[in-house]
């Protein structure tokens, strides 16, 4: 099954995170990968103290204007291809797997959208994938078995609030 959490507002890695919750305790196994994200989020620090969740991360840091260069094929992209070759060989180890903003990745022109809609292909008949991120396209639409879209109605940044550490990160 696929799940994707896709939108401009907040709770998508928080709905994820709950399903994770939720996956440990039926004693399941949990892969949670993240992109796009400087692996500073809180939610990081209580996950790697669970026990049965294993969490993969980039080793290149991620930018917040990256996604505004017009080459796709630097060190990030090279980075979350590893990521993705990483998933591939630990995979069958797991239950659920969680790729966080990766739908932005794939939005951004890091990852060909082809390169997840494979692996999505390959394992979703027996494996739970939650993918997260602000914008679906058709085809990964397509192949979701759930969508929930996460629409801001009404955000502190609009008065010109910074991210806060345990709340938005």
């Amino acid at each position: 099954m696929i799940q994707s959490y896709f939108g401009g507002g907040k709770g998508k890695t928080s709905s994820a995170v709950g399903s994770i919750i939720r996956c440990l305790g039926s004693g399941k196994k949990v892969l949670f990968v993240q992109f796009l994200k400087n692996n500073d989020s809180s939610e990081l620090e209580i996950l790697r103290k669970l026990s049965g969740v294993d969490i993969l991360v980039s080793e290149e840091p991620y930018h917040l204007f990256d996604n505004q260069k017009s080459e796709r094929t630097g060190p990030l992209s090279r980075a979350y291809q590893r990521l993705l070759e990483q998933i591939t060989t630990v995979i069958s180890d797991y239950s659920l797997v969680v790729l966080d903003e990766i739908l932005d990745v794939i939005d951004f022109g890091y990852l060909p959208e082809e390169t997840l809609l494979t692996l999505l292909r390959q394992f979703k008949d027996w494996l739970e994938f939650i993918l997260t991120g602000h914008k679906i396209s058709p085809n990964i639409a397509d192949i979701s078995d759930y969508i929930s879209e996460v629409k801001e109605v009404k955000h502190p940044y609009q008065k010109g609030m910074s991210p806060r550490k345990g709340f938005e990160y």
